[in-house]
């Protein structure tokens, strides 16, 4: 019975809406007491498990980053297709533009900077690399575009509002993160393991105000906030309404916390970060994916209304054609009656 009348209330919305307010409550209970932790023991936590050889760590600096990477393949084809649906030709120009860039682009990153392989021979002064992601770039959007050919344009226009989303949480969290960064300029533990000491050591909440270099990028973690963009598949419940149950959003939620999880947990020990920079990487990621997720889904809006506003414009000029037809009509009435009068006379 008491699963029974679970089940019912989580049928509810004002529960519902309760239970995620104390979701999100007991979230951050949670990261101020790490962080509370961290500000007494970053320094000796990071010694402890810390590892630069370890595979775990290795593993996922290499996948770490992939969901910020794929933003970017995932949603240029949603743009590129979606040109037709608008009626001014310099936005149908823009959009196929910005998705074929966004194409290109995408698959450029995610080949050279997300898989972070070994540079190759250098040719002509150019890292084989690079040349290798242009070249990939170019093979990879055409094929994610060809992909995109193959789904439904009502699917398409359906998720032009959820590629803007994905799109503007990922740029806003990178911006803010990297601003981060700048401001705290903390020096990395494994640069601290280079130069054999731990002087250049600072509590998180300590402002150093950086220098740019990579050494001082530390607080807080980019791979963490990286990780943390998985959260866009939370979105996705709102926009197609077979996730919209709680059992698939749990399950949703669930996964993408504990991939941002492990993903924190490899950057210590990887000896990349403290356990405040990655707190701080990802729980600031997330915040900004539930502003960004009101602002474009608040209310039920979760796609855009193309096919009303054309229903509504074409309403409009049926109507005026009705308009018209009916005085032509009432005007050819009154001429006809002044006819048969003059007949009569």
């Amino acid at each position: 019975m008491e699963n029974l009348s679970l089940e019912s209330r989580l049928k509810e919305a004002k529960f519902r809406k309760k239970l995620y307010i104390g979701l999100n409550i007991t979230s951050f209970v949670a990261f101020a007491g790490l962080m509370a932790v961290a500000a007494f023991y970053d320094l000796q936590i990071s010694q402890a498990i810390g590892d630069m050889n370890n595979l775990f760590g290795t593993f996922f600096e290499v996948v770490g980053e992939w969901p910020s990477y794929l933003v970017l393949p995932f949603t240029a084809p949603i743009f590129f297709y979606n040109a037709k649906n608008f009626s001014d030709k310099r936005a149908r120009i823009f959009m196929r533009i910005f998705g074929l860039a966004l194409s290109w682009l995408g698959y450029f990153m995610w080949i050279y900077a997300g898989t972070k392989p070994g540079r190759i021979d250098v040719v002509y002064g150019i890292p084989g690399l690079t040349m290798f992601a242009v070249f990939g770039g170019f093979a990879g959007g055409a094929f994610g575009l060809w992909v995109g050919s193959l789904i439904k344009p009502e699917t398409m226009r359906r998720l032009l509002k959820f590629a803007l989303f994905a799109l503007v949480f990922m740029v806003v969290s990178l911006v803010v993160i990297q601003g981060m960064k700048l401001l705290w300029g903390r020096m990395r533990y494994r640069d601290m393991l280079d130069v054999g000491n731990y002087n250049g050591f600072t509590p998180w909440y300590v402002v150093n105000i950086g220098s740019g270099e990579e050494t001082y990028k530390s607080f807080p973690s980019g791979h963490t906030n990286s990780a943390a963009n998985i959260f866009i598949l939370a979105a996705a419940c709102d926009v197609f309404p077979k996730l919209r149950n709680f059992k698939a959003r749990a399950i949703i939620n669930t996964g993408c916390f504990v991939f941002t999880a492990l993903v924190a947990v490899s950057r210590i020990v990887n000896c990349a970060h403290f356990l405040s920079d990655v707190l701080v990487g990802g729980y600031v990621t997330y915040l900004i994916f539930v502003l960004v997720r009101y602002l474009f889904f608040r209310n039920g809006k979760y796609e855009f209304t193309f096919e009303k506003k054309t229903e509504s414009v074409s309403s409009a000029l049926t109507d005026e054609c009705g308009a018209e037809a009916a005085s032509a009509e009432e005007e050819g009435a009154r001429n006809e009656d002044k006819k048969q009068e003059g007949s009569e006379e």
